[in-house]
């Protein structure tokens, strides 16, 4: 379970922000990784050396490997990795294509390579995905993914039936299954919805009024699977308005994912409860990369350009953090 959401401020600001929904407790960090050899989980043997450096959510799984949810690199791409339960299957038959990657590699791979969605396209083009085991989860994991540039234009790349498919990302979101085309051809069953108040009706001789404000969006599907997030997600982000900044951005789309967001203890699978363990906001034009965990509200910012590109190590910042709650009129303690 995941949603994602693009969108491009009225200052042309563009933004690629997505929740991370899982059961699995992921031990995700903030992670910047330079421009020097990055260790992939599948490697035929061609030059692995980054081109880009860039910043994103990740796992640690060794002293040099890692596993990335999401990111934006130097030039302004920003990639996120979405559950695709189902329906991903890979072109693992292909043996005579360019690059070969693991699912989970695909997010750090395009974004060490690619500047924009034109390069992705031609580079997934040449990729073959294996169904490599993601060893701390013990499964191939099924993904597909959102690519956005500093241009706007945004992508979803899926593998179905053993086929890649790119799909033009037109309505700036994504969640889970089914495939992109299925979600927006869905759309056209919520055509009635808007933000405006419903009028009141004369039936015979009794006049029916709208039990308050908020009628326009009565039929709004507010579950948590990935259908219903994805109409819900589509209906509130058409409706913004005055979003011409970036910290406008930043904050409708914040509130915004809120409306997406899964509680602990309200979507239980067979061993746990999935939950939105944290919320990013991708800033392509500014490279800045704002976050917030289920654990921390506080919004958080990490300034991609403000790093070392050529540095020898990367950098992780702990997401290990409780509420960080401003107290506007405690008493001040003194010592006895």
């Amino acid at each position: 379970m995941c949603t994602s959401i693009t969108m491009t401020t009225e200052d042309q600001t563009v933004l690629l922000a997505r929740t991370m929904d899982f059961a699995v407790i992921l031990e995700t960090e903030p992670t910047f990784i330079p421009r020097k050899k990055f260790v992939f989980d599948h490697d035929n043997g061609y030059n692995r050396q980054n081109e880009y450096a860039f910043v994103g959510m990740a796992r640690q799984i060794s002293n040099e490997q890692f596993v990335f949810a999401d990111g934006l690199n130097e030039r302004g791409l920003s990639c996120a990795t979405l559950y695709f339960s189902d329906y991903a299957e890979y072109n693992s038959q292909d043996e005579h294509k360019k690059y070969s990657l693991a699912p989970h590699d695909v997010v750090p791979f395009l974004l060490s390579t690619c500047a924009s969605v034109e390069e992705v396209a031609r580079t997934m083009e040449n990729a073959q995905v294996e169904n490599t085991v993601l060893d701390f989860l013990g499964i191939v994991l099924p993904l597909h993914w959102v690519v956005t540039d500093a241009s706007g234009k945004s992508i979803v790349i899926e593998y179905t039936n053993q086929t890649l498919a790119i799909h033009d990302n037109t309505v700036g979101i994504m969640t889970n299954s089914p495939e992109y085309t299925w979600h927006t051809t869905n759309l056209r069953n919520y055509i009635g919805l808007a933000p405006s108040q419903k009028t009141e009706l004369q039936l015979e001789n009794m006049v029916m009024k709208p039990f308050g404000e908020g009628g326009g969006s009565f039929g709004l599907p507010g579950d948590f699977t990935s259908p219903s997030r994805f109409v819900r997600a589509a209906f509130l982000k058409s409706c913004l308005q005055d979003i011409k900044t970036e910290m406008d951005g930043i904050t409708a789309v914040f509130h915004l994912l809120s409306n997406v967001s899964v509680p602990k203890g309200v979507v239980k699978t067979s061993k746990a409860f999935d939950y939105t363990q944290y919320t990013a906001i991708m800033v392509n034009s500014s490279l800045k990369y704002y976050y917030k965990t289920y654990d921390n509200q506080r919004i958080r910012c990490i300034q991609l350009d403000n790093e070392d590109f050529d540095a020898t190590n990367g950098k992780i910042w702990s997401s290990n953090e409780t509420e960080d709650i401003l107290y506007r009129n405690r008493k001040q303690e003194f010592l006895s």
